[in-house]
Formats: C-alpha cells, sequence, structure tokens
C-alpha cells in the first residue's frame, strides 16, 4: 500500500539573492521588493537609488535608467514628455448688470454676541471656568426676568 505523501520542496540556492543594502541579508527573489522598502528604512544613509518597482536598487540612477530590466527606462521616457498649457480663454458668455458693489454704503460687520446681548436668545457659555458659568446664568436670569421674557 502506497501513502500519497505532499511534500514541500525546499528553496534552491539559486532562488535567493542579497539585499543591497546588508549583505548579510539573504532572501526570496520573490520577497526582495517588500524587504527592499522595509530595508530602506533601517539605512537611510545609504546612498542607493531605489528602481521605480521596487524590485532591486542600484548606486548609479542614470545608467541604470538606460538598462534596467524592469521598464525603467520606459519611464524615463515618459517623464521627458511635457503637456502644453492651453492659453486661457476668456468666458465666452457676458452678463451685464448695473449693480455695483463698490458704490454700495459701507455697512457693518455682523457681531453675534452684540446680537445675542439686544435679543433674547438663550446661551450656553462654553470654556468658562465653573464660578464664571454660575455668574453668567444669574445675569441672563436677571436679564431675562426684568424683560419678562422668562
Amino acid at each position: 500500500m502506497s501513502h500519497n505523501v505532499n511534500t514541500i520542496s525546499r528553496p534552491k540556492h539559486e532562488d535567493f539573492v542579497v539585499c543591497p543594502y546588508n549583505s548579510c541579508h539573504r532572501l526570496l527573489k520573490s520577497r526582495l521588493a517588500v524587504h527592499l522598502v522595509r530595508c530602506s528604512r533601517s539605512y537611510p544613509s545609504a546612498q542607493k537609488m531605489q528602481c521605480i518597482n521596487n524590485f532591486h536598487c542600484t548606486a548609479e540612477k542614470n545608467s541604470h535608467d538606460k538598462a534596467c530590466p524592469n521598464g525603467c527606462a520606459l519611464e524615463k521616457a515618459m517623464k521627458t514628455v511635457q503637456l502644453t498649457q492651453a492659453e486661457p480663454q476668456p468666458p465666452s458668455f457676458y452678463v451685464e448688470s448695473t449693480e455695483d458693489w463698490d458704490a454700495e454704503p459701507p455697512s457693518g460687520t455682523y457681531d453675534p454676541q452684540a446680537h445675542c446681548d439686544k435679543q433674547f436668545v438663550i446661551r450656553n457659555p462654553q470654556g468658562n471656568t465653573p464660578a464664571a458659568r454660575r455668574e453668567f446664568r444669574a445675569r441672563e436670569r436677571r436679564r431675562f426676568i426684568e424683560n419678562n421674557k422668562f
């Protein structure tokens, strides 16, 4: 009687690559992109230029862009294409109006505190100490009672 046993093969020596930041780091090719991102944080002073797709990094950026097997030359070509800006066009419509906002008399700004003092608005003071809140509520209560609005 034979047993069907599924075995997991171990990675071969050819499947491993060396980290460009630390030569002691040996990892699978499939994990290189994730490792480069993490390892670059640990070595911020390293003068390495990371490829756009995070599959490798190098010290010489210019020569790498020309010969990158993962398409860095395509990225460089895309960067050189610049769109020309169109000339601003005046609006195609114009509305005639007799209104002149500069000729109108100046008006005062709205002061909500002054409005609440004149009108009878129930207010809740925020950010004051408890003693200041008690004093404010007593003052408001007197104001409402004196004007028969309570």
